[in-house]
């Protein structure tokens, strides 16, 4: 019964898990993180003394060398070793259909989560017992690919065996050194630039002390989607009883929002339609008044 449902859930949302299939169902109550945001303030104190500022804010825009998928999946059997046995079979299963897509036994792993006890309700009259009804195992699936293309190939293969639950696409960029050196470089030039344009302009002339903020991090597509609903309700007038009010259910779904570019000082490798990993770098210099 619990196979069918999600089954029925899948084909009533359609396209919508298909446009949202790289953020997978952990965005379901995730909370969005923000990148460090540039303050604005120039001046401070400084043990005792004014001092000055000068911020950047840098981000790049990068694709991925490679992609890991996470299938959940959960079996109940009336032993541990039978409810085991059921998920090991859709498991191997899958593999199978996976190899067929040129993926290795080498780039899949299962992870074990965790087999508990399994209670349910029985009725006699009009008492409810809990009773112990079984066992179940619950397993995740963790499947490494280099084609961003074949993720649909990848979750057929998954339906086909009964594994529905795309927990997330995790997006792989190997060389994380490389990617701070460049940003580190775009973040300096900026705030040299800067300070040229503050010394032109206004005749401030700085001298530097010592670098005040270095914040570097990294936002990948999954957790870049926001939900939403689209729909709207209508109103009642009069007494009613709320307890007797039946609603329809309303589809939620997700949207691909990355950060914005206007945000940032510099941009590098500007984000175009596919989704991509975005690295960003706060950095703040603190300077002093020449005489």
């Amino acid at each position: 019964m619990r196979k069918a449902s999600i089954l029925i859930i899948l084909i009533l949302l359609g396209s919508s898990f298909v446009q949202a299939q790289e953020s997978g169902n952990r965005n379901y109550g995730a909370q969005r993180r923000r990148p460090q945001a540039s303050s604005g303030v120039l001046t401070g104190l400084s043990n005792g003394r004014e001092v000055y500022f000068i911020e950047a804010n840098v981000a790049m825009n990068l694709k991925a060398d490679a992609y890991t998928a996470v299938f959940g999946l959960s079996q109940e059997g009336a032993t541990a070793a039978e409810s085991n046995s059921k998920i090991n079979g859709l498991i191997a299963a899958f593999a199978r259909d996976l190899d067929g897509l040129g993926i290795k036994r080498s780039d899949i792993f299962v992870d074990f989560i965790t087999q508990n006890k399994v209670y349910d309700y029985t009725t006699s009259g009009n008492v409810t017992t809990e009773r112990f009804s079984g066992f179940e195992t619950k397993k995740n699936i963790h499947v490494r690919y280099g084609d961003r293309e074949i993720l649909e190939k990848i979750i057929s293969a998954a339906a086909k065996n009964s594994i529905f639950d795309l927990i997330k696409v995790d997006y792989v960029v190997s060389d994380l050194k490389a990617v701070r050196a460049r940003l580190y470089e775009e973040a300096v030039k900026v705030i040299k630039q800067k300070e040229a344009a503050y010394a032109n302009s206004f005749a401030v002339k700085l001298s530097p002390l010592n670098l005040a903020n270095e914040k570097y991090d990294a936002f990948y597509p999954g957790e870049l989607y926001a939900g939403y609903q689209a729909f709207e309700s209508g109103s009642t007038y009069g007494g009613y009883d709320n307890n007797r009010v039946i609603q329809q259910r309303k589809t939620k779904t997700f949207y691909y929002d990355p950060l914005d570019e206007s945000d940032f000082d510099s941009l590098i490798n500007p984000i175009g339609i596919e989704p991509m990993v975005q690295f960003t770098l706060y950095l703040r210099m603190q300077y002093d008044l020449k005489k």
